[in-house]
């Protein structure tokens, strides 16, 4: 096509969109709605794996060396903790005395006490929170080999369960992903096909006069376009606004309850990734299914 068949066509397609403006409203509407729910999912979805991954963290490691280790091995273990910083977010060093000082805050009556040896019956300890809840078992393996090493109590359960959280929140975003797009897909390609049916006695005019077929197909094409462009914009802008609302009651109702470690990921991100992906979802969708029902009802 030249440039100006191009020019003429683009501006044709736009011109076409208020021939139909109930359809196109209606059509905009529904590809808001579908495209508003998938935001939707979107959100819980980045904002459930990241949860997943905090609470992952939370329930620490407790590794119990022997009474009375030597130094070398809680030097040893402390080293180890430390340079393995993809595996360790961070742990906390507990001496039998701070061990002890917290047992007897808890158990109380400090007259018990005045003869017990701390050296020969508290052991030194760390707590350990992990980056990733499957790395659980390999860590715990790992540290049962070191010198003086008692006993790994870990929250197995726990965390593989979160594990497992996360990877259906992904399998299930996947899914719901595939059926919304399709039924995206389908909306728009009725929308065109009205079009094309409205315009067809147009269509075998531009045919027999010689026109081409990627002229025929162009202005519709544009109006699918637009109308997926018109939906993606709404549904974020909504999207996005609900999504800043219940991001701050969310966080400022959890503040004092989880000493700020429980928060959903920031505005910007989110809005961001939900955007882009309204976006790409709306033209790919949008230029597919038109093009094939322009194709198939106007037979070029």
């Amino acid at each position: 096509m030249k440039i100006n068949e191009i020019r003429y066509a683009t501006q044709s397609g736009f011109r076409n969109l208020g021939r139909h403006p109930f359809l196109l409203i209606a059509s905009v509407i529904t590809l808001t709605l579908m495209l508003f729910i998938l935001s939707i999912f979107v959100a819980f979805s980045l904002n459930a794996t990241h949860l997943s991954k905090i609470a992952a963290q939370q329930p620490p490691i407790t590794i119990s060396m022997r009474v009375e280790a030597d130094d070398s091995s809680i030097v040893q273990m402390r080293q180890f903790l430390a340079s393995h910083p993809e595996q360790v977010v961070e742990y906390e060093e507990f001496t039998p005395e701070m061990n002890f000082e917290s047992f007897k805050s808890d158990i109380g009556k400090e007259d018990l006490w005045e003869d017990f040896s701390v050296e020969a019956n508290i052991p030194y300890t760390f707590n350990v929170r992990l980056s990733d809840p499957g790395l659980g078992e390999e860590f715990k393996s790992s540290v049962e080999g070191m010198p003086e090493v008692y006993e790994v109590l870990m929250e197995s359960e726990v965390m593989n369960l979160l594990d497992r959280i996360t990877l259906w929140t992904n399998r299930v975003g996947l899914i719901i992903f595939i059926v919304l797009s399709v039924i995206s897909a389908l909306i728009v390609s009725n929308m065109i096909r009205v079009a094309v049916l409205s315009r067809s006695n147009e269509i075998n005019i531009m045919k027999y006069l010689g026109a081409t077929k990627g002229f025929i197909e162009l202005p519709f094409v544009i109006e699918g376009l637009v109308a997926g462009l018109m939906g993606a914009l709404l549904a974020s802008l909504t999207s996005g606004l609900l999504y800043a609302y219940l991001q701050g009651r969310f966080d400022t109702g959890l503040r004092g309850v989880s000493d700020g470690v429980f928060t959903l990921l920031p505005n910007s991100r989110v809005i961001g990734i939900i955007t882009a992906i309204n976006l790409l979802v709306s033209f790919v969708l949008c230029l597919v299914a038109s093009v094939l029902s322009v194709r198939k009802h106007a037979k070029v």
